[in-house]
Order: structure tokens, then C-alpha cells, then sequence
């Protein structure tokens, strides 16, 4: 397990649990699995890092974190989606609906957009539908980010709806997981939408790589349509922390970090920076541990990078009371 501990009270001896980077840029100062040295610490703090991803042992339980969707309406959202793919699949789809249930995620996650709370349901019996759900909140989020109107997120979280539409198992591979599930998604609803439809146009194309070697045709940079380039952040950081998907699910801050160190080779730099300025460095459900010996939940983030950390039932802003 990872803690998250302040520069100033890391010892000699002590294990990294993942690569520390400048923070001035993505440039490796120590990487995983070193053991601290005097030397090691005095450059870190030299260098401006404040905080030390350190490895223990001990399993920590966390305190509740508030979902930004609560229970009921995902339980109401998750049936009302599995009904509409039912529907498609057997070559219906209800355009009215679809855009309704896209307009109860943009309801609930304008509630909570100021509140930098990204705490998502990340096991259930329905893992595909979950994940649909998970990943039209993310791209939400990071289309609300880039100034998108309401039109166009609409069309955002409908198209997060419907971009693993074929697919009959989660599958955990972000990197070389290759099929042909964004052409069949795309071939359900190509009969609901004109040829260059944003909506058709971003399930075709989710799995493209910002550098060009993706699927289904290569593209690259800002030949990828802009709602695909969203949808690939958002699928990968929930794929990476399903708890219900095969395979060993990673931390949000581990997803995150393997999002940013492949900014400009799976993702696009913009949308990262976007995504990241939202969820901070320590994303909501990171554990982390104060200068007092304390440890706890993050919950949000303020100030910036500062999260809001929940210890023994009580908030407490990192910045505002000087726990970093």
C-alpha cells in the first residue's frame, strides 16, 4: 500500500512505493522501489517536492467518501441504460431517452462540479453498464472543463454511453487490448445518425492514439475527434480502477499517474491537463498521511493541487491548516 507522506517527516530507509517526478516537469528523480538515502531526501526537497509516495505494509480502511452520484439515482440510471441497450441491439434506439438519461448525469455532476469530487462506483453486478455510466461522469466533468455548451455535452455523454455498446465482458487492458468493438458499436447506431455525426464519429474512433498507431484507422492529434479523445481519458483512468473488471485494479492515483506519463502518446496533453487540474495529484480515494502520524482518505480537491482529506470523521483542508 501507498502513503502519501510530507517531504519533512520521511526517514532514511524508507521504501518508495512509485517513481518521484520533478514537479516541475515529468522528469524521474527516484524511481519505485528505491530506498531513501540523506543524500535522496535533501535533493527532493532541494528540487521542490513535497510530498513522498512511500510503500507499507499495513492495510488501511477508508472512511466514506460522498459519490457524485448518489446511490438511487445510478441504481435508476444503470436499469433505464440497460434497457436502451437491450433496445438498439435488437435495432431500436430511443433518442428521446438517451438524451434524457444524459441529462440526469449533467444534472448530477453540475451539483458537485465545484465541490472537485470524483468518488465513482467502482464494482457492481452490471460492470459494463457501470463502467458506461463512470466514464460519461469523467468526460462530463472534462467537457465542462473545456467550456463546452450544453448541446455539446449532451452529445458528449451520450456518446459515453454508448462507446463499449458491443461489448459482452470487461476487459483490463488499456494498452493492447485491440478488437473490433468500436466498429461494431458503431454499426448498431450508424442507422440512427448521419455518417459524419459526432456521436457516430467518437464510438468509431474511442480506441485512437494521440500519436497515430490506434484503431480503427490510425488517426492522429486533432484528426481524432474531439469527443473520442475525452472518452479515451475517461475510459482508461475507470478501466485501470474497476474493482470488478478481471485483474488487479490499480489506485486512482497510480491510474492517474499512467494517464500522465502517457500524455502525447495515448492522450491528448490538453485534455490531460484538463483532467488532471480537476482531480488534482492526490484524486479523490488516495490515501495519505499527515505530519501528525495521521492518516486518511482524500475527498476532494481545493485550493489547486490541496485535497480535502477526511481523518476520523473530520474534514481537513491541507492548505488551510497546514497539514502538508
Amino acid at each position: 500500500m501507498i502513503i502519501w507522506k510530507n517531504v519533512n517527516k520521511v526517514k532514511p530507509g524508507e521504501k518508495l512505493g512509485e517513481d518521484v517526478y520533478d514537479p516541475s516537469g515529468f522528469i524521474i528523480l527516484l524511481k519505485k522501489g528505491s530506498i531513501l538515502k540523506e543524500g535522496d531526501i535533501v535533493l527532493l526537497k532541494n528540487r521542490g517536492v513535497n510530498s513522498l509516495p512511500i510503500y507499507e505494509e499495513e492495510i488501511f480502511i477508508s472512511s466514506e467518501v460522498e459519490p457524485i452520484i448518489d446511490y438511487e439515482n445510478y441504481r435508476t440510471l444503470s436499469e433505464e441504460l440497460e434497457r436502451a441497450f437491450n433496445e438498439i441491439k435488437e435495432g431500436e434506439i430511443n433518442i428521446s431517452a438517451m438524451v434524457e438519461q444524459s441529462e440526469n448525469i449533467l444534472n448530477e455532476v453540475l451539483k458537485k462540479i465545484d465541490k472537485k469530487i470524483l468518488n465513482l462506483l467502482n464494482n457492481d453486478s452490471k460492470p459494463l453498464i457501470r463502467h458506461c455510466i463512470n466514464v460519461a461522469v469523467i468526460s462530463s466533468i472534462i467537457g465542462i472543463n473545456l467550456g463546452f455548451d450544453r448541446e455539446l455535452l449532451t452529445k458528449l455523454v451520450i456518446s459515453s454511453f454508448l462507446h463499449d455498446l458491443s461489448h459482452d465482458k470487461p476487459i483490463r487492458d488499456v494498452i493492447n487490448y485491440y478488437d473490433t468493438h468500436p466498429i461494431k458499436s458503431a454499426a448498431l447506431i450508424k442507422n440512427y445518425f448521419e455518417t459524419n455525426n459526432d456521436i457516430l464519429l467518437s464510438v468509431l474512433h474511442h480506441h485512437e492514439r494521440y500519436d497515430g498507431k490506434g484503431f480503427p484507422r490510425g488517426l492522429r492529434e486533432s484528426s481524432i475527434p474531439i469527443f473520442s479523445r475525452i472518452i479515451a481519458v475517461a475510459d482508461a483512468y475507470d478501466t485501470l480502477i474497476s474493482k470488478d473488471f478481471p485483474g488487479d485494479a490499480l489506485t486512482p492515483y497510480e491510474a492517474l499517474k499512467f494517464i500522465i506519463i502517457n500524455s502525447g502518446k495515448y492522450f491528448d496533453p490538453q485534455i490531460v491537463s484538463k483532467f488532471v487540474h480537476y482531480v488534482g495529484i492526490y484524486p479523490t480515494g488516495t490515501i495519505v498521511e499527515l505530519s501528525d502520524g495521521r492518516k486518511g482518505v482524500v475527498l476532494k480537491v481545493s485550493n489547486g493541487v490541496f485535497p480535502i482529506v477526511k481523518v476520523e470523521n473530520r474534514e481537513i483542508d491541507i492548505k488551510k491548516e497546514k497539514y502538508q
